[in-house]
């Protein structure tokens, strides 16, 4: 496959990059006050933080469709920033070290955003679990407890006889 690749094509990459870096970076916050949210129990925080998290990622997804926008001006459908790499070392860019550090990075934004999204996910499941449990206190609280009652209604854990209304002569 024939790519055409110049410097203005790589430049708008790499214009498209930086701002991908940064919504990758920013989202990576929010996962961490999503995290402290979620230990501290703060529900306004933790709904604040998903609509940023949601709008954040709208942006993600709309920079991505830029990003491959610009690509298809080579006349590709898709390319990795690996070959971005080799393009530019084809053509001696000047933004060559630009794309082995970008690459370094997003992949360390990614696997610290890996990271906080399974530690958020181990936290909600916690907190799940202790709902369910002091649910079961609540209701276990506020539920008479039938076990302890015979047909008539009478306590049947209680070890006392009872006194019979009919008194028979001896």
């Amino acid at each position: 496959m024939d790519m055409q690749i110049s410097e203005k094509i790589l430049g708008q990459i790499e214009v498209v990059f930086n701002e991908i870096l940064s919504a990758y970076t920013k989202m990576a916050d929010l996962y961490e006050v999503k995290k402290n949210a979620l230990i501290k129990m703060d529900a306004e925080i933790l709904k604040e933080t998903d609509e940023q998290i949601l709008a954040n990622n709208d942006l993600l997804i709309d920079l991505n469709n830029e990003r491959l926008r610009i690509i298809k001006q080579m006349g590709v459908e898709e390319m990795t920033v690996s070959e971005i790499i080799e393009k530019a070392e084809e053509i001696q860019s000047p933004l060559l070290n630009y794309f082995k550090e970008f690459k370094v990075k997003i992949n360390e934004v990614s696997k610290k955003m890996t990271l906080l999204e399974q530690t958020n996910v181990e936290l909600i499941q916690h907190g799940l679990a202790m709902s369910n449990t002091i649910l079961d206190i609540i209701l276990q609280a506020c539920t008479p407890q039938g076990v302890g009652y015979d047909c008539h209604g009478k306590n049947s854990q209680s070890q006392s006889t009872g006194v019979s209304s009919i008194c028979e002569d001896a």
